[in-house]
């Protein structure tokens, strides 16, 4: 049965990844590219040589963890859609902790990367308990709350930079945050930085309270019956609040990280179409909750993304060719393919097994 299984996993991963590429094929030929060409230039540039896998991993360290922290809350059946106003939030605030805004300029250089980020992480979080509250005690429905928190958050950093944390510059930004305050690279002439490792970390963190704790039963149990795991005493309430608050915490991280490491600043508007947070929600769709998967599919959408600025760079394709194949992917993973109980299927997993 288990071959069976790992074969039916293999195939339902395997057809969307190919339809999404067929969908993305018909939009490259329709614009008059060869789409053998298009795919050739990513691929070779996000994976094949060297400069191309260290930027890869630089676009896929914010997509873990916007990634994470929407499986976070997913395991538990919340659907945390507002990562990326928690997300904003944090880089907010990690760019005025970072910029010296409030005295903070006056601190130890030492201090200010982990003070930026852990303020950035406990705005996010309680900026993610809003919803939190309005679920766990007024049944409001998650999914309406946190994606109008979105909107709202976007639209109320942009107003705080404009109206109060105006920089020098001009365009809409805040100061450029300290050298002190600045997360390193792992090599200069790349993306990355060091915050990869706080994004492994956290990773590595979440599957352990996952898979080892108490806590991470009590997560798995109420999403699979949150009435049953109230009635044997789990006290849902509390566990709804506390799964958004480590959801918005781990948001608030991405966030910080983004700004502290590669944009120092906050520019409005700053998270990459269709949003850091968004594309963290594909992948934890994509995922299925699989906190290695949040982790390899990261990095395959980094890839993507670092292939297309490549592709755009050398042949001049639109960049929302990337967004098509990451959408066709999600409607096309949306369907299971091929299921163990199906009739038309049950002689080809026998066979198999």
């Amino acid at each position: 049965m288990k071959k069976g299984r790992f074969a039916i996993n293999v195939i339902n991963v395997i057809i969307p990844l190919l339809l999404a590429f067929a969908i993305g094929a018909i939009f490259t030929l329709i614009i008059g590219y060869n789409p053998l060409e298009v795919y050739g230039i990513i691929i070779n540039e996000g994976v094949t040589t060297k400069p191309g896998r260290m930027q890869t991993l630089g676009f896929a360290t914010p997509l873990m963890l916007t990634g994470i922290a929407t499986v976070f809350a997913f395991q538990a059946g919340l659907w945390n859609l507002g990562v990326e106003g928690q997300m904003y939030i944090g880089a907010l605030v990690a760019a005025l902790v970072g910029g010296g805004y409030f005295c903070f300029g006056r601190m130890p250089g030492i201090l200010l990367i982990p003070i930026a980020l852990l303020l950035a992480a406990c705005f996010s979080m309680v900026y993610a308990m809003i919803p939190a509250f309005m679920k766990a005690y007024l049944g409001v429905n998650e999914v309406v709350t946190t994606i109008m928190l979105n909107y709202a958050a976007i639209n109320l950093t942009s107003y705080f930079v404009k109206a109060f944390f105006q920089g020098s510059a001009t365009y809409d930004t805040t100061e450029t945050i300290l050298d002190a305050a600045i997360i390193p690279k792992l090599n200069s002439r790349y993306r990355v930085t060091y915050a990869l490792f706080i994004a492994l970390v956290i990773i590595l963190i979440v599957w352990f309270i996952a898979k080892k704790t108490k806590f991470g039963y009590e997560i798995r149990a109420i999403g699979l019956q949150m009435e049953f795991a109230e009635a044997v005493g789990m006290r849902v309430r509390k566990k709804i609040i506390l799964i958004f608050m480590i959801s918005g915490l781990i948001a608030g991280i991405a966030g910080g990280t983004e700004i502290l490491g590669v944009n120092k600043s906050f520019v409005p508007n700053f998270s990459t179409n269709p949003g850091l947070g968004w594309q963290g929600y594909f992948i934890a769709v994509l995922s299925r909750n699989n906190h290695i998967a949040v982790l390899i599919i990261a990095i395959i959408f980094g890839g993507f993304r670092y292939g297309s600025i490549a592709a755009q760079s050398k042949l001049g394709i639109p960049m929302d060719l990337l967004n098509i194949i990451q959408g066709s992917l999600i409607l096309f993973y949306a369907i299971t393919y091929i299921n163990e109980n199906t009739d038309l299927f049950k002689g080809f997993v026998r066979r198999i097994e």
